[in-house]
């Protein structure tokens, strides 16, 4: 395993986030093939000190794009530089540059201020190749579409080598650079989150047991758990990605706790005078039971994450489930093997364990005297966090997991800042078989949809039909402002379709006409406003075409990559839902099981409710939407936190077992398990912590939140659950 282990590898792929088997993925797919990925690209932008309409800028930036080029998988450069203008000037066509900056030095300067009027005139170049306040421009790049991980890396290496020698400020964002970054950060957060996570299990392992061999053996079976379980991932082909970062983490603390449970009641036994034999036999005999249902509730509560529509999530959760499952076998086959071979450790009499049975019994009778301080103090509670939990929102932006100050984030801001954007927009447009793309009515259509997609939509950097005939009409009158618009006749555009190889527009075209479907593209990008800014906006731009073109031959759709991405969140919180509610039938069905009492399964989910509303409310009051990364912390959660639970009632149900009463059986659950559960929670809580390190938003909220969850969770089974035992499971019941 170990091998297979150093054979993993890392992965972050976008399209892994569409929704799987779903018509809107599958339109996307189709509508790719006959254009061309909306993520394929590279933007490089270039900062002058004063203006870009610099002759010696200019020349350096000139450079820049041959050099570009020459790189690996790069199919085509578009740079202000090297563009020209096909001006019809009388008879004949004239290839006018865009920027004059290799005219005379005597004229270079007034050539260079006529061009930037010319330029802030053009609405598809500010934006687009020039900021709006001409101090950065930007180069174009394409490379190869569907890129390999290994293409994209290798591109992705060379570009950014490239910029080092560059004397100028660059910038540079697309999906290559994307997956790079993903993928180095979550290596280094791998060795980060174990390293820390095995410091802290150490540490408290010792605080707990205070001696070598309660540290070293649960130290070993939590390792050979995490080995096995990416081992496993390897052998069946899977990467690590964004979500399964945190797997190796959850693993050890989720894996810990069977351990410390087992020896901790060994510990207590062999502090009773008990024979090394019999402390393993009762050791295992009496949380045998309970560790395989908190095995059992908290493998489902991951496998419960494959409801979702998400392959990633899907994947974490499956892989989670077999990793406790792995702890529970090592915990029940390593562990005891261990334990047999070697001698028993020194136990005394005095110190950590007759601590612990003192705090337990004074917590125990500050429960018992403070019954109506906990009733209205647990009410208060799940009033607040369900006030906080109503003001959540669904909603997720494309570079979500990126803090506001991380380096990477500050590339694609700049972007947002000086440019269009970099989030793409993609609407799909089918014409019906009464008109044809190229038929004047629809491209007067094409330019009223631009109209409202530029103004009211805030799409920048358009491309579409409408636009490059208007640009070619242009052209065609001697580059008079006027005329660019759509031509008057359709006989006029029926010649200006037949001219294309003339203005050099035919590629173009191509990019957003596919006449044999009779589709239509506009393409264009945006600022990462986040999911539901933009559900509003299709909202709107339906209803708006619905109403103003009520009789045209076209239907509209809006598609691609973050669209896609945008339909996923929406189903989150339905998906959550889902798999809280089997994880709560799971956890009612096995309470009712072992008590065969209606009253005990709300008793046993009350405790592990609370904690479920208070992060929710944590969630809503702090502004922390529901997104992927979110999205499963409470069923990660709930898994978890409900081993406590089980615990106590599994230890309650063999004190009733052996005729004690329900007072004194609540007693000896809550000093009996109230160590292991505290233990545990603790250990939980400070791996769980550690993923708060992460460059990762998604990642530190994992973190944090479920750290708080299991905190809320130990409070309201040392409390809670033992006031709701007494005040309402009868005699009769137990």
């Amino acid at each position: 395993m170990a091998w297979r282990v150093s054979q993993i590898g890392f992965n972050y792929d976008f399209e892994s986030f569409f929704p799987q088997d779903d018509p809107h993925t599958s339109f996307y797919l189709d509508f790719r093939e006959r254009f061309e990925s909306d993520n394929d690209f590279l933007i490089v932008g270039i900062e002058s000190p004063q203006s870009i309409y610099d002759a010696d800028f200019l020349a350096d930036v000139d450079r820049y794009t041959n050099e570009l080029l020459e790189l690996p998988h790069v199919t085509s450069v578009i740079s202000p530089t090297q563009l020209r203008e096909p001006i019809r000037m009388g008879l004949s066509l004239v290839q006018r540059p865009l920027l004059r900056w290799q005219s005379p030095d005597s004229i270079v300067a007034n050539n260079l201020i006529a061009d930037s009027i010319r330029i802030a005139q053009r609405s598809h170049y500010v934006g687009t190749l020039v900021s709006q306040n001409a101090t950065a421009l930007t180069i174009q790049v394409a490379h190869q579409q569907k890129l390999s991980k290994e293409g994209c890396d290798e591109l992705a290496n060379a570009i950014l080598n490239l910029a080092k020698t560059w004397k100028h400020p660059s910038h540079i964002a697309g999906r290559a650079v994307a997956q790079k970054y993903y993928v180095d950060v979550m290596q280094s957060e791998v060795v980060l989150f174990v390293s820390v996570g095995m410091a802290i299990i150490v540490l408290f392992l010792w605080l707990a047991f205070h001696s070598a061999w309660g540290v070293v053996i649960p130290l070993l079976v939590v390792l050979l758990s995490g080995l096995w379980t990416l081992g496993i991932m390897e052998l069946t082909g899977k990467s690590i990605d964004v979500m399964t970062i945190v797997l190796p983490t959850i693993i050890f603390v989720v894996g810990i706790s069977d351990v410390v449970h087992i020896l901790s009641r060994y510990y207590e036994e062999l502090r009773g005078n008990s024979t090394q034999s019999m402390a393993i036999a009762t050791a295992f005999k009496e949380v045998g039971l309970a560790t395989f249902l908190t095995t059992l509730t908290t493998a489902v509560g991951f496998l419960t994450l494959m409801t979702s529509s998400v392959a990633p999530i899907q994947d974490f959760g499956l892989y989670a489930a077999t990793g406790v499952g792995v702890a529970y076998v090592l915990a029940f086959s390593l562990l005891p093997a261990v334990m047999v071979l070697f001698p028993a450790p020194k136990i005394t009499h005095v110190g950590s364990g007759t601590f612990w049975n003192r705090t337990l019994h004074r917590a125990m009778g500050y429960a018992l005297k403070r019954g109506q301080w906990i009733r209205w103090g647990a009410l208060i509670v799940c009033a607040l966090g369900a006030i906080g939990a109503a003001q959540i929102e669904v909603n997720n932006v494309l570079l979500e997991d990126l803090a506001d100050d991380d380096p990477f984030r500050q590339e694609f801001n700049f972007f947002e800042r000086e440019f269009a954007g970099v989030r793409p927009f993609e609407l799909a447009i089918q014409v019906d078989e009464s008109a044809s793309i190229y038929d004047l009515r629809v491209q007067r259509d094409m330019a009223r949809i631009t109209s409202f997609l530029k103004t009211e939509y805030g799409v920048g950097s358009v491309v579409s039909s409408d636009i490059i005939f208007a640009q070619i009409n242009r052209w065609s009158n001697g580059d008079i402002s006027a005329f660019e618009r759509l031509p008057a006749t359709s006989k006029k555009l029926d010649a200006m379709v037949r001219s294309l190889d003339r203005f050099g527009a035919k590629d173009a075209l191509n990019l957003v006409a596919h006449q044999p479907s009779n589709t239509l593209r506009i393409f264009g990008k945006l600022s990462d406003l986040g999911a539901r800014h933009y559900e509003k906006k299709n909202e709107a731009l339906q209803h708006w075409f619905e109403s103003e073109l009520p009789n045209s031959p076209m239907t509209l759709r809006v598609t691609g990559t973050a669209q896609l991405i945008d339909i996923n969140i929406g189903s989150l919180a339905g998906d959550m839902v889902k798999g809280l509610s089997i994880a709560f039938l799971i956890v009612a069905l096995i309470a009712g099981l072992m008590f065969r009492s209606v009253t005990m399964v709300f008793i046993s989910l009350i405790p592990n409710f609370i904690p479920l509303l208070l992060i929710a409310g944590i969630m809503g009051w702090t502004g922390i939407d529901l997104k992927l990364s979110t999205s499963i912390i409470f069923t990660i959660a709930f898994g978890i936190a409900v081993d406590d639970t089980i615990h106590f009632i599994s230890k309650l149900r063999l004190q009733l077992a052996k005729g004690r009463s329900l007072p004194y059986a609540v007693k000896r659950s809550f000093i009996g398990a109230g160590k292991a559960i505290i233990i545990t929670s603790i250990i939980l809580c400070g791996g769980f912590i550690t993923l708060s390190l992460s460059s990762f938003l998604g990642t530190f909220y994992i973190g944090v939140l479920i750290s708080l969850t299991l905190l809320f969770a130990v409070l309201a089974d040392l409390f809670v659950l033992p006031w709701l035992v007494l005040n309402f499971l009868s005699v009769k019941e137990s």
